[in-house]
């Protein structure tokens, strides 16, 4: 098996059994520093920096195994605070143990934050997610928080916890982690995936749809719509918003 990109997850095989899965994210102009945009403490910054890439990874499968971050600003503070921020949500992730390596500039003066921040994961080809030709019911988990809209709801953002028990859930054939990109563009994403065309009700908002979702504060939750009604029992959380299905059935 070749290196082959799935979404935006890197798969490099490891063995005729594994694959290494890699995400990434990047803020910037979001910190402490003089020409920042968004004025927040610098380990929230890196805490939703890390978040992404965390969720692209459950989302798919995979286990973390290792965290590397690339800090544009100078150890201290900044470096502290973000290093400080990224502890925090490995823990939240209960991902404590996991190796932490990166760098950051001690040489030039900057007046932006700037963290990026690397995930590498692992899976056995056996866990692969399976591509699905039947009908899909889309179901969204959370809302669309971007910049200061992530301040004002830090309490409100979904958990590691939820995710993980949607990953698990029998009815469940695909997840997407939602980011600047929006809601739409992941749903066309996993329509194609699938072959499908994605069906939007009459109620459907394009404008709203569209709006960044910022450090992954909406998931998609793919479910077979024969099992759909039972899984929104399951989790009353979550809100039916769109079908993937056949072309001719579109």
């Amino acid at each position: 098996m070749k290196n082959t990109q799935f979404r935006d997850l890197s798969l490099i095989p490891l063995s005729n059994d594994d694959l290494l899965v890699i995400a990434c994210d990047c803020s910037a102009g979001i910190g402490e520093k003089q020409a920042d945009m968004v004025a927040v403490d610098t380990a929230i910054m890196a805490a939703y920096s890390l978040r992404v890439p965390l969720m692209e990874l459950i989302s798919f499968g995979a286990q973390p195994i290792a965290v590397v971050d690339t800090i544009g600003n100078e150890m201290v503070p900044t470096g502290q605070r973000a290093i400080k921020g990224i502890k925090s949500e490995l823990a939240k992730a209960s991902l404590s143990g996991l190796p932490l390596n990166g760098s950051t500039e001690d040489n030039m003066v900057t007046k932006t934050t700037s963290v990026g921040v690397t995930v590498i994961g692992r899976i056995a080809k056996k866990n692969l997610p399976s591509i699905n030709s039947d009908d899909l019911t889309i179901f969204q988990l959370g809302i669309p928080y971007v910049g200061e809209t992530v301040k004002q709801h830090l309490n409100d953002i979904f958990s590691y916890d939820i995710v993980r028990q949607i990953k698990r859930d029998p009815a469940v054939i695909d997840m997407l982690p939602v980011g600047s990109k929006g809601i739409q563009y992941e749903a066309d994403q996993m329509a194609a995936t699938h072959g499908l065309a994605l069906k939007k009700p009459t109620q459907w908002d394009d404008v709203k749809m569209k709006q960044s979702a910022g450090p992954a504060t909406v998931l998609l939750a793919g479910v077979e719509t024969s099992q759909a009604d039972n899984f929104q029992k399951r989790f009353q959380g979550l809100k039916p918003i769109a079908l993937l299905v056949k072309e001719d059935e579109k």
